[in-house]
């Protein structure tokens, strides 16, 4: 299997006002091959909400290996609840074959509400 050199990386960052983020992560992990992922998400201080609805999808196939790995780090408005990022994320490892692997690190730090729905398969 094809084994990538290097960690992908990448970096969400909103900075326009009155706006959200909303990205999709897809991996698919060949048979036999092995990647490791590293995703970071930030927001300036702003007066108003921004919501932030991600979703990631992971998928092993057979002697596969994902790496995923995400910090997060929002802010969660000041003390009288004005400002803040909703943070609302789908999350999904699926291994589809035997001796599939995915090893998850998730950092998530700050937001007015975080709302996480992970799931995990194990098919292999």
């Amino acid at each position: 299997g094809v084994r990538c050199p290097m960690e992908l990386s990448t970096y969400f960052r909103m900075n326009a006002e009155n706006t959200g983020q909303f990205e999709r992560t897809l991996i698919v992990c060949d048979e036999g091959a092995y990647v490791s992922y590293l995703e970071g998400c930030t927001a300036p201080m702003r007066d108003e909400n921004q919501l932030h609805a991600a979703v990631v999808e992971l998928v092993a196939l057979e002697d596969a290996e994902i790496k995923y790995s995400t910090v997060q780090n929002w802010w969660p408005g000041d003390e009288n609840g004005k400002g803040g990022i909703y943070n609302f994320v789908t999350k999904r490892g699926d291994c589809r074959g035997d001796r599939s692997k995915i090893s998850w690190t998730q950092v998530e730090t700050g937001s007015a509400v975080t709302w996480k729905y992970p799931s995990c398969i194990l098919r292999g």
